[in-house]
């Protein structure tokens, strides 16, 4: 039977925040992932966005054979609800009510007065509206936001509670459960509702946190889940708060007992470590507002922090006396930063003969050539711009980067979020979305001068899917979750075979068993393999 791989997503994110803070939490058959939150059927039948349906819990992970995942860590951002600390105590004390009285979702007039509130612009109203508008937006309990938003809320105590949420069935065989929010419990059945979406919720199964390649591979061949920890933005740290404990909680992370594979350097709000990409879209600007440290360089203690998550002393020399070398993902990092890894990180440790791979978890392709385009148009990005087709903006991967990964041995993952692969709503179809992303970057390698012939020949191995899942994504439509990647799988088929028709020779695709083979590697080979070297 296949399997599949995905190298960023969060499959412990939705039922994480929906029972967090209920009395499920002191409950330990029901604060963990298998516990499944309801879905939203008809939004999850259609595509839609994703905020209201799972993705890729242990339920889809399991019956949709995706058997090697990279489960992202993240503490989720206070930039997305944070907008001045005007009246702060009276925003928690509503939200209080709200949150426990279910208000906030019941009823249509506290919505109409919180809309009313942002448009005129009464600043206490303002920042209600706002959390409410998010909310809204995001599905999230209230009773979440009103502590993301209080003075409680710390990103390494939250990371460390997130982790041991996904370590608690590590290595169960478990039937799940089915978490049925709110009101809804009154008139659903669990019991109904299995036999209904047997595929989305009904699963015995087992995944195991793993903490090095042989463990995976064990899972792996008895056909279970294996879960390798990442993490996603160094906020997770505490940066915001604790600057001075940075290194020290680099220092922790490397012992875990299920250690972190890779870390995104940066994501949606200022880390004070290095530049974030800008990600969210200007016509959401007024609800989060990400311009502190965007598209910015790095700091001198972000290259500090990157030196010694790779295990290299002053002298960029491996130091065994570092600890495990945790790898670093670009993605989120701005184009300026990541120009500064390559330049002072990657290419002289080359040189010294160790070769740092570069990972793209989650990618799309800009349709610039080179990082310095990149950096030129992040100042003009808008909302409406495509290049040649594709999403401009330097949250993605251009052919400077592309080229860094292939040259590195590197892997770049399928971002699934409909923007980030360049779709203006004008209804393309999403095997098309993707294909173009991914065939545009395997040109990029083909005819690059500073790659091998050798390099050029293995060209499809450095891709594998990046879904984002459960990452608050716009997905494409026909491959919403992981229940669809077989779909994906054998569309990917007929793109691959009509190319190996075409142009076969060109793109190293000889045959329609080379053709095969390359799906294979995209779907689970290259993630595989890339583990199997580097974990």
């Amino acid at each position: 039977m296949k399997k599949y791989a995905d190298l960023h997503c969060h499959p412990h994110s939705r039922a994480f925040h929906w029972m967090r803070h209920t009395k499920n939490e002191r409950k330990p058959s029901r604060f963990n992932p298998w516990n499944i939150v309801l879905s939203n059927f008809k939004k999850q039948q259609e595509g839609k966005r994703a905020f209201s349906y799972s993705q890729c819990d242990p339920v889809k992970l399991w019956n949709g054979q995706t058997k090697l995942v990279f489960a992202s860590l993240y503490p989720f951002e206070k930039g997305f609800f944070q907008g001045g600390e005007l009246e702060q105590s009276k925003v928690i004390r509503i939200l209080d009510v709200l949150s426990t009285s279910g208000l906030g979702f019941l009823n249509p007039i506290k919505w109409a007065q919180a809309a009313f509130a942002f448009i005129t612009g009464a600043p206490t109203a303002l920042k209600i509206a706002r959390v409410f508008l998010q909310s809204l937006l995001m599905r999230m309990p209230l009773r979440r936001i009103k502590y993301f938003i209080s003075g409680n809320y710390d990103y390494y105590e939250e990371l460390i509670l997130e982790r041991d949420f996904l370590l608690s069935n590590s290595g169960e065989v478990v039937r799940n459960n089915v978490y049925i929010p709110g009101f809804r419990r009154l008139i659903k059945s669990a019991r109904k509702l299995r036999k209904k979406y047997p595929e989305s919720l009904d699963a015995t199964g087992k995944y195991v946190i793993c903490s090095e390649y042989n463990e995976v591979k064990s899972v792996l061949d008895n056909d279970e889940i294996a879960m390798v920890l990442t993490i996603e933005g160094l906020h997770a740290l505490g940066t915001d708060t604790n600057l001075e404990k940075v290194l020290e909680r680099v220092d922790e992370i490397k012992q875990w007992d299920t250690p972190a594979f890779f870390i995104t350097f940066a994501h949606h709000f200022n880390n004070f470590l290095g530049g974030h990409a800008h990600s969210i879209p200007n016509s959401l600007s007024i609800l989060s507002d990400q311009t502190d440290g965007m598209n910015g360089g790095m700091q001198p203690i972000g290259e500090e922090v990157v030196r010694i998550l790779l295990g290299l002393n002053e002298s960029l020399e491996k130091d065994e006396s570092l600890g495990r070398r945790i790898l670093i993902d670009l993605k989120h990092s701005s184009a300026l930063s990541r120009k500064w890894y390559y330049q002072n990180i990657v290419a002289p440790c080359i040189a010294k003969g160790d070769t740092i791979p570069v990972i793209l978890s989650h990618m799309g392709f800009s349709g610039w050539g080179t990082l310095e385009e990149s950096i030129n148009y992040a100042n003009l990005e808008n909302d409406h711009e495509l290049k040649d087709g594709f999403y401009p903006w330097n949250i993605n991967a251009c052919g400077e980067d592309v080229v860094w990964a292939a040259k590195t041995g590197g892997l770049i993952g399928l971002n699934f979020d409909q923007r980030i692969l360049g779709d203006k709503k004008d209804k393309i179809r999403s095997i098309d979305l993707l294909w173009d992303n991914l065939k545009a970057m395997v040109e990029v390698i083909l005819d690059s001068d500073e790659l091998s012939e050798e390099q050029k020949s293995i060209c499809w191995s450095y891709f594998t899917l990046g879904t984002d899942f459960e990452g608050y994504i716009d997905p494409t439509q026909d491959y919403s979750n992981s229940l669809l990647f077989d779909d994906f799988e054998q569309d990917l088929l007929d793109k691959l075979r009509l190319l190996q028709e075409l142009d076969g020779a060109k793109y190293h695709l000889n045959s329609q068993v080379e053709t095969d083979e390359a799906a294979r590697m995209i779907f689970f080979e290259n993630a595989h393999q890339f583990l199997k070297k580097h974990f």
